[in-house]
């Protein structure tokens, strides 16, 4: 009984124990579970903390309008990727005096947290700052800050009460004179460029700019920084310039997508393989490509975060030059629309100053884009096909009639010509243009130019364009005009800037890739325009330059003529054949007509323009109506086989001729004249068929009934030549008269009371 007794009582003893131990653990884990709670309670905390915002520090607390108020926002996490927003978000949301909210983004400068703003009214502004990341969403408490009045206009716009020219925001009127300075830009060249009146300049975001800061020979998302991040010293070179633009009150028209950043195997300048985008496919799936899309949405939203603010950024140029893209040439066309289409509404969705955007195809003549030009916000039709005046006005006459929206002409020129371009800067402004043509480039602008540019400044800052106006072609009498029986092209007194070497044919590049250049020497009728070229591709290669100088009205003329020689050794296998460019449009001799080169010996090719032999040219024949613009005309030299090495040669063309049998007689205007009438100020320029304006009359048509004061101008001077009323005729048409001048040409204004 006992062994029984112990056998129970030893259980209870135990089970008594273990619920003593189990109290004490419970006691003890109650304990530590409330210790825990308060532990994770606090490590949530410190989560929060480190998830938030730390400060933010104004630069002012009182900026003038339209000046720049920057946050510099401390944040206590740190991220992977501080560029991608969605992963950290930051963000500002300013109140203005009237009580309307301004939703801004920042934006990470590869060091700091930054948030920029703009004001645009005067008075007392409030903020506050969001973040929002993994954690959770964040609000910060900002300040306030005042804005005082300033002589500043604001950033630039569609104008809202013409929608054919461009304003600030508060309101004056904004015209464009322009030039593309796409990399390379200096204080000292900003400074030129102010004292001669320009206010709007082309910047590429590309790979070529190695000055400023040491920055700016990437893109701004390149393979250097990789996809989805951005490169710290482009940022760096972008925001100094806006700084030197602000400083001189100048516009930058902003190149988000040069062509070369999207162009790899076309025969373009190609920086493709330096683009991030390379990463995630091929340069023709581009405008295609859904991941592409994903992150070209965070960089155009960094663009705009980081450079938005700023009153010298004027246009977004989304794509300058889209044919001289892979996606464009490679891939497909009606996806490459559709790309612009929406580029351009992200743009116009998110810049919270709504900044109008650009876009353009290359200038020739064929290349008209509808599409373009009906989605952005402002027209621009380059136009290196034909730089003669009557070129430009056909251009802009026939955009006027198709969109009600800002035209311009984003390039041109490539040529250091100043009749030219005195001409093209004076049509443009007679015609319609919210511009002047944009010269390319800078290294193209002489002083003379520059003096030119300074003139036509002067002339066009008095004027309103905000006031609504009409063009209007003037009727000038025409005159019987006797055709010499030949006449020599021998362009601007040998000048070699008017003959052109193209970067996309491979013969004209050297061993190093650099661009050969033509030379002119000689004199008179003998001049001799040469160009090395180097045929060394291992296959078929070709070279080819032009000239765009001297008459451009072939009409009336049998034959064109020219010699052509080549010097160096590998001359043996080259072949020349002529190209004409009527209204701008390529058109090549069939290989049959082309001409073998001899080393050394002069050879003439002969082009035929009446009675053509059927299969003359290449693809299509050149109608004899068509060659009253031949806007260029150039030599093709090429062989089917090259060898993978080789010195160059030297390319010569002499003596280009113009010749015919039976001279004609033809009627011509001796002179033309545009004109934008508006109600109050009309303003117009005109120019003479031969020698002097002086004495040339005019009419402008549908005029009205009212008396007009009319202030002729030189427009190579400024100078006021003559002031004086004219009454309309008994049609309701003006007559006017140009006064005694040497001068070609002359501007007037016309002013109703």
């Amino acid at each position: 009984m006992k062994r029984n007794v112990w056998r129970t009582a030893i259980p209870v003893t135990i089970i008594a124990v273990v619920v003593v131990i189990a109290a004490v653990s419970a006691a003890m884990l109650l304990r530590d579970r409330g210790k825990g709670e308060e532990e994770y309670t606090t490590l949530q905390k410190t989560t929060e903390e480190r998830a938030g915002i730390k400060d933010a520090a104004p630069n002012a607390e009182q900026v003038g309008r339209y000046d720049k108020f920057e946050l510099l926002v401390h944040l206590s996490a740190v991220y992977s990727n501080p560029y991608d927003p969605a992963e950290v978000d930051l963000s500002a949301t300013f109140q203005s005096p009237s009580g309307i909210d301004w939703p801004i983004n920042g934006f990470y400068d590869g060091s700091d947290w930054l948030i920029r703003f703009s004001p645009s009214e005067i008075g007392d502004w409030s903020y506050s700052i969001q973040l929002k990341d993994s954690s959770g969403t964040f609000t910060h408490d900002g300040g306030k800050f005042a804005v005082t009045p300033s002589e500043h206009h604001g950033w630039i716009e569609v104008s809202k009460t013409n929608k054919r020219f461009l304003q600030y925001n508060d309101g004056t009127s904004f015209f464009g004179v322009g030039v593309a300075y796409p990399w390379g830009i200096t204080e000292t060249t900003l400074d030129d460029l102010v004292d001669s009146g320009a206010n709007y300049i082309t910047y590429w975001n590309g790979n070529y700019d190695h000055s400023g800061s040491g920055g700016g020979k990437e893109q701004l998302e390149s393979v250097a920084s990789g996809i989805g991040r951005y490169d710290a010293a482009k940022g760096r070179r972008v925001d100094e310039l806006l700084d030197s633009f602000e400083k001189r009150n100048l516009i930058m028209n902003f190149v988000v997508w040069p062509h070369d950043s999207l162009a790899d195997k076309i025969n373009w300048p190609a920086t493709w393989t330096q683009n991030a985008y390379s990463t995630l496919g091929e340069a023709k799936d581009f405008y295609a490509n859904d991941a592409a899309w994903a992150y070209q949405e965070k960089l155009y939203r960094y663009m705009i975060a980081r450079w938005g603010y700023s009153r010298s950024l004027g246009v977004w140029d989304l794509v300058v030059e889209m044919n001289g893209t892979d996606g464009w040439q490679l891939g497909d066309q009606a996806k490459a629309n559709e790309w612009l289409t929406k580029i351009h509404a992200y743009f116009a969705a998110n810049d919270p100053y709504r900044r109008p955007t650009s876009a353009s195809m290359a200038g020739n003549k064929e290349d008209y884009w509808d599409h373009a030009y009906q989605t952005v916000d402002v027209s621009d039709r380059e136009n290196y096909y034909d730089i003669g005046h009557e070129a430009f006005a056909e251009d802009i006459q026939k955009r006027w009639a198709s969109y009600e929206k800002p035209l311009i002409i984003g390039e041109t020129g490539n040529a250091a010509d100043v009749n030219a371009y005195h001409n093209a800067i004076w049509v443009a402004l007679a015609n319609g243009l919210a511009s002047s043509p944009v010269w390319w480039d800078i290294t193209k602008v002489d002083d003379p130019m520059f003096e030119q540019m300074k003139v036509f400044s002067q002339f066009v800052r008095p004027i309103d364009f905000n006031e609504q106006r009409e063009p209007v072609k003037a009727i000038a009498p025409s005159v019987e005009v006797a055709l010499p029986s030949s006449i020599a092209l021998i362009g601007q007194e040998g000048d070699p800037s008017a003959w052109s070497v193209p970067d996309w044919a491979p013969a004209n590049r050297d061993a190093q890739g650099a661009l050969f250049a033509a030379e002119v020497t000689g004199s008179g009728d003998d001049r001799v325009a040469s160009v090395p070229m180097r045929f060394a591709t291992g296959e078929f290669s070709q070279g080819y330059y032009d000239n765009s100088g001297g008459l451009s009205d072939w009409r009336g003329y049998d034959t064109f003529t020219f010699e052509v020689k080549a010097d160096g050794t590998g001359v043996d296998g080259l072949l020349a054949k002529a190209v004409l460019h009527p209204s701008g449009s390529w058109t090549e001799a069939d290989d049959a007509q082309s001409v073998k080169l001899k080393a050394g010996e002069w050879t003439t090719i002969t082009v035929p323009l009446k009675d053509v032999p059927e299969h003359y040219w290449r693809d299509a024949a050149i109608p004899e109506e068509a060659l009253d613009a031949i806007a260029r005309w150039g030599v093709k030299v090429y062989a089917g086989q090259t060898p993978n090495e080789a010195d160059p040669v030297t390319i010569r063309v002499r003596h280009p001729m113009l010749s015919t049998k039976q001279p004609l007689t033809v009627m011509k205007p001796d002179s033309r004249a545009w004109i934008m009438v508006g109600e109050k100020l009309s303003y117009g320029w005109q120019i003479a068929a031969e020698g002097s304006v002086g004495g040339h009359s005019i009419t402008i048509p549908e005029w009205g009934s009212q008396a007009a004061k009319v202030e002729w101008i030189d427009p190579w001077t400024g100078e006021v030549l003559k002031k004086e009323k004219v009454q309309p005729d008994g049609s309701g048409s003006l007559p006017l008269t140009a006064p005694a001048t040497d001068r070609s040409d002359i501007a007037f204004r016309l002013t109703v009371r």
